[in-house]
C-alpha cells in the first residue's frame, strides 16, 4: 500500500464537487481508499475512518484542500494524483459559461422571480452571502459550516424579522415543493411535514416515509446547531408555524440530535 496526503493551502471546491471528485478516484484500479475534502473537523473524522488522516491532515485547516489517497503501488498513485488534478481543474466550455452569473445581483437579472438562494462557500464568507439574499428578500440554505453560533443567531434573527426562512447554516438537505436541496432522496409527495435539526435523520426518516408509500409535503432543514442554547430553535419554532399554516400539511415530524434541554421543552411547548 501506498499512502499520499496532500495539503493545498486555501483552496477552496464546493463539497458536493469533492464527493462526486472522490467517487470517481475511488472507482480507478488499484485505488484502495481517496478521500478529497476541506480540513473541517467533520471530514478530517472521514480520513480517520479510512486511515488517511495523517499530521499533516490532522493540521489542515477548514480552507485548505485536503487529497489523501492509498493506492496498491507507487504507479498507481500517480496516475490517482494526476486524475485529481485534471477533475479540480476541469472547467465548463466556454458557451456553457457565458450563461453562469458571477453574483447574486447578476443572478436575479437572469432569474427576477427567485425567492431562495443556496450558499456553499467558505465558512468565513457565508454569512456576508447570507445578509446579502436576506436584505434582498430571499430565504437562504445555507449549506457552509463553520459559521459561529453568533453569527448564525444575527442570520436567523434577521430572517425572522423579514418573515423568511434561514435553513442552516450547516444545512445538509431541505425538500421544498418536492425538490430537493442539498444531498438528499427523491420522495413521494404527500401529507407529512418535517422539520429536522439533523440532516442525515431528514433523509432517513424522509426515506422510511417514501418507502411505507406516504409522502413530504415540505421538508425544512434548520442546521444542526438550531436548537443550541444561542441560537434557541428559532428556525425549528418558524418551521411548525409554518407547516401547521400549510394545508398541504396533516402530520409535522419533528428531528433534531441532541439537543440542549431548555430549548428542547420550549419546542415542543409550541409543538403541543
Amino acid at each position: 500500500m501506498t499512502v499520499t496526503v496532500i495539503i493545498r493551502k486555501n483552496t477552496y471546491r464546493d463539497s458536493v464537487i469533492l464527493m462526486r471528485l472522490s467517487n470517481k478516484v475511488s472507482e480507478l484500479d488499484g485505488v484502495l481508499q481517496a478521500g478529497v475534502v476541506m480540513g473541517t473537523p467533520t471530514n478530517k473524522e472521514f480520513l480517520k475512518a479510512l486511515n488517511l488522516l495523517t499530521e499533516d491532515a490532522r493540521q489542515a485547516s477548514p480552507n485548505d484542500l485536503v487529497i489523501a489517497l492509498d493506492t496498491k503501488d507507487e504507479k498507481t498513485m500517480a496516475h490517482a494524483l494526476s486524475e485529481v488534478d485534471r477533475l479540480l481543474t476541469t472547467r465548463v466550455s466556454k458557451d456553457e459559461s457565458k450563461i453562469i452569473p458571477k453574483t447574486l445581483d447578476s443572478a436575479l437579472r437572469k432569474m427576477p422571480d427567485a425567492n431562495l438562494v443556496i450558499i456553499s462557500v467558505p465558512g468565513t464568507y457565508a454569512k456576508r452571502e447570507a445578509l446579502k439574499a436576506l436584505r434582498k428578500g430571499l430565504n437562504v440554505f445555507i449549506f457552509s459550516s463553520n459559521v459561529s453560533l453568533e453569527d448564525e443567531l444575527e442570520l436567523k434573527q434577521l430572517g425572522l424579522e423579514k418573515g423568511l426562512l434561514v435553513m442552516g447554516p450547516d444545512c445538509g438537505t431541505a425538500i421544498i415543493n418536492n425538490i430537493v436541496l442539498g444531498f438528499g432522496n427523491v420522495v413521494n409527495q404527500g401529507n407529512i411535514g418535517i422539520v429536522a435539526a439533523a440532516g442525515t435523520g431528514l433523509q432517513q426518516v424522509s426515506t422510511l416515509i417514501h418507502n411505507e408509500g406516504f409522502g413530504i409535503s415540505q421538508a425544512i432543514g434548520t442546521g444542526g446547531n438550531d436548537l443550541s442554547k444561542t441560537v434557541g430553535g428559532i428556525m425549528m419554532i418558524e418551521g411548525i408555524k409554518r407547516l401547521e399554516q400549510d394545508v398541504e400539511t396533516k402530520v409535522i415530524v419533528l428531528i433534531s440530535k441532541p439537543p440542549n434541554q431548555e430549548i428542547s421543552e420550549r419546542v415542543l411547548k409550541i409543538a403541543r
